[in-house]
């Protein structure tokens, strides 16, 4: 018997795409026999992409476990089919393979254009601004390799392969945190708010020190109160304007206006010792230089160091009884399958599987999301502070656009649509931990399940009385998920680290930013869905490792920093190789002209990305460029200032979606920079029915985006909608928990057991 379940695969990766690239590596890393057939320019990644893989070997094709065919700029023109019934095709291509953006081109500036990400980036007053380079098509990568993890299991258990497919526009649809459910819920539209993570309340953002940048996010009011009162800010609340502080929150022209020229004057290092003594989510801004040095990343031996010296960024998750290397593997023995009939397999892959969710914010209710959208049961065992108070001030609800029709109702916690994007298709149980009763409960909760996720930093469940070997002795078999932020040893262990923090600390807002301007911060916090696609992925490993190896019992760990650092792996080679990364703003280095050019209406404009001869002919056709047509490469990146000019003077008089189209029709990867309106009703979308209305029965009914990866057989499901707060206690209590009526009843009573949050 293998050693665990990816060792005894073969898969074949096909293509010249990031995206296939990363679904490849993950596969390799965790122990399977990957072979890259025309690895093409990916090779000059270096050892991030190939470093455990074998190049160009012989033709295995019919005998893989799992293809994955992949396009990173073209549509799959010819797609592979899978040999034989057990096969598991795993395709990922700009948009679908069906639907009229079939046949189109693309970049990753495009996909961000075209799926909204692109228009959260940037000044309000200047173009949109494209985030870190391919990282778009890393989140497809990982996407897909849930997909064919999720396809894995479904054959584990019946037998069969089947085809597999995603499209880096689904993968970035999916991941907009709330810009879209606001346009939903309201009709409101977010739009880039300057240097900083676009969506409600400040500080959220990148801040400049005396001595370098730092990343804050301040997201809670008893947050705001402590920076307020460390910084000597506390008059602001005696302002006319504000009545209560999340006014302070929601106005950054007022706390910036005077915390700006303070932070100006301190030294980065102290601020960070200061604010993380207070508990506020604060991290450095970091260099890919200051990566390697890292002295928490040391201390986790988190680097893998190759023969020339070149640091390579460890394991992205790391599993207590699955081993990760950078090294080519061999095949074992085949991958067992089971003979359960699909039609047990109607809610998903992982129908039958129970989980425990205490995830809250954005990663680990998304990593959660998805087990519960490949069919498993997932049961939140909620806090009662963690939706919204009881009242919630109408600031807030203004600020967010959370809330159908901007009103918090009676019953707020069950009306955001913030928790219950991320609470779709799941169950909910409200218990205080810090009672001994409630700690109690859900020891017995525990014993019942497969799998318990938290993000919680490492403190907090010892602090519970619920450590690791506590829920191991409750149940051996227990797959047991934990998401720190830095992970649970290290320096930076106890950190308060939230999305928009790490990603400074993680190099990606030094990656950012308008040509050889300063750092940016990108307007989604790229670490927070990343990780929470890691660890669904991490997870599904475990339970193929339980099912098909009998390891049970398997603690993983997503650090939420290292996953964000293999997210930008490449781009950490290449500091070290080739020397200091410089900020190209929306060009890049072998495209020209690249960038994103204004266009009829306000605040309207397109992305643009020649990546060959043809796709130069092209633009120079519908844009009048034919005196420029004979400029090679070389030619068109020096003169790259003069095209933009004479670009930007033809496309402010064309309405951007008429241009989209003409471009593409020419063979130009070209995209409109959609809106959250757009996005929400693109005709792309809208063919492959990526969004399912879902009826909440306090919020009403909304469009919600599904699972991105597309599983033939065993698809994800759109089951329900989100769970009110404590609606099925009774079941936890009853029937998991097997408790008595009496008991239960005492705690409802005594408050151990909620249906809402506490006075």
């Amino acid at each position: 018997m293998s050693s665990s379940a990816l060792q005894s695969l073969l898969v074949v990766e096909m293509g010249d795409s990031v995206a296939g690239a990363y679904a490849g590596k993950l596969f390799a890393d965790y122990g399977s026999e990957v072979h890259l057939v025309g690895a093409g320019p990916l090779i000059q990644g270096g050892n991030f992409f190939c470093s455990s893989k074998h190049i160009n070997g012989p033709d295995l094709l019919n005998a893989a476990d799992v293809v994955i065919q992949a396009s990173s700029t073209d549509p799959i023109e010819q797609a592979i089919e899978p040999a034989n019934p057990q096969q598991i095709v795993l395709r990922i291509s700009p948009f679908a393979l069906s639907g009229p953006y079939a046949t189109w081109r693309s970049t990753d500036l495009v996909d961000a254009a075209i799926a909204g990400h692109l228009r959260l980036t940037g000044s309000p007053t200047r173009e949109p601004l494209n985030g870190v380079p391919d990282i778009v098509h890393m989140a497809a990568g990982v996407t897909g390799f849930i997909g064919a993890l999720a396809a894995l299991m479904a054959r584990a258990r019946t037998g069969r392969g089947q085809r597999v497919e995603t499209s880096h526009q689904e993968v970035l649809a999916a991941l907009h945190q709330f810009s879209l459910l606001r346009y939903t819920h309201n009709g409101a539209i977010l739009n880039r708010m300057g240097n900083r993570y676009s969506g409600p309340g400040t500080p959220i953002g990148a801040y400049e020190c005396a001595d370098g940048w730092i990343g804050l996010a301040i997201s809670q009011s008893d947050q705001m109160e402590r920076l307020l009162e460390v910084t000597g800010l506390k008059h602001l609340l005696d302002r006319d304007e504000v009545e209560t502080i999340y006014d302070v929150m929601a106005n950054q022209e007022l706390l910036d206006g005077e915390l700006v020229p303070y932070l100006k004057t301190q030294p980065s290092a102290d601020l960070v010792e200061l604010f993380q003594a207070l508990r506020l989510p604060v991290a450095p801004i970091s260099t890919m230089e200051d990566l390697i040095t890292d002295p928490h990343l040391q201390d986790r031996a988190f680097w893998e160091i190759d023969d020339d010296g070149v640091h390579l960024p460890g394991a992205p998750f790391r599993l207590s009884d699955h081993t990760w290397s950078l090294r080519p593997k061999q095949k074992n023995e085949p991958f067992s399958s089971g003979e359960e009939p699909l039609e047990r397999l109607n809610d998903g892959p992982l129908t039958g599987i129970r989980v425990l969710d205490m995830t809250r914010v954005w990663a680990g209710p998304l990593a959660a999301r998805i087990l519960a959208d490949l069919g498993a049961e997932v049961l939140m065992t909620e806090v009662p502070w963690t939706r919204t108070p009881l009242e919630v001030p109408e600031s807030l609800v203004n600020a967010t656009h959370f809330f159908p029709d901007d009103k918090a109702g009676n019953r707020p916690w069950n009306r955001s649509g913030f928790h219950n994007k991320y609470a779709n298709n799941k169950l909910s149980t409200v218990i205080e931990l810090d009672k001994t009763d409630g700690r109690n409960f859900f020891v017995d909760l525990v014993r019942k399940v497969d799998v318990l996720i938290e993000n919680y930093a490492p403190r907090v469940m010892p602090n519970f009385g619920l450590g690791e070997s506590v829920l191991k002795d409750c149940n051996p078999d227990l797959t047991y998920v934990t998401m720190p932020g830095y992970g649970r040893s290290g320096p930076h262990a106890d950190w308060v680290a939230y999305g928009p923090t790490i990603d400074g600390h993680a190099g990606h807002t030094w990656l950012t930013g308008y040509r050889n301007e300063i750092p940016w911060k990108c307007g989604i916090a790229w670490p927070d869905p990343t990780a929470g696609l890691h660890a669904a992925a991490a997870t599904i490993i475990a339970l193929l490792d339980r099912h098909c190896c009998g390891l049970t019992g398997q603690t993983v760990e997503v650090a939420q920093a290292e996953t964000a650092i293999n997210m930008i792996g490449q781009h950490v080679l290449a500091a070290q190789v080739d020397g200091p990364r410089q900020r190209w703003g929306n060009r890049r280095p072998g495209r020209a002209p690249q960038g994103v050019y204004p266009c009829k209406g306000s605040d309207r404009w397109i992305a643009i990305s020649v990546v060959d001869e043809p796709s130069w002919a092209g633009l120079c056709e519908v844009a009048g460029l034919s005196d420029l047509q004979q400029l090679d490469a070389d030619q068109r990146w020096e003169r790259h200032d003069e095209i933009d000019v004479r670009l930007s003077s033809f496309t402010i008089d064309q309405e951007d979606r008429s241009l989209m189209n003409a471009l593409q029709a020419a063979g130009v990867p070209a995209g409109a920079v959609f809106d959250a309106a757009d996005v929400v009703n693109d005709p792309q979308l809208e063919s492959l029915e990526f969004f399912v209305p879902l009826t909440h029965p306090e919020a009403g009914t909304h469009l919600w985006p599904r699972f991105a990866a597309r599983l033939e057989l065993t698809p994800a499901t759109m089951r329900k909608a989100a769970a009110t707060m404590g609606e099925h206690n009774e079941y936890a209590a009853l029937q998991l928990a097997e408790l008595d009526r009496s008991r239960y009843d005492a705690l409802l009573i005594e408050g151990t057991v909620r249906t809402e949050p506490p006075e």
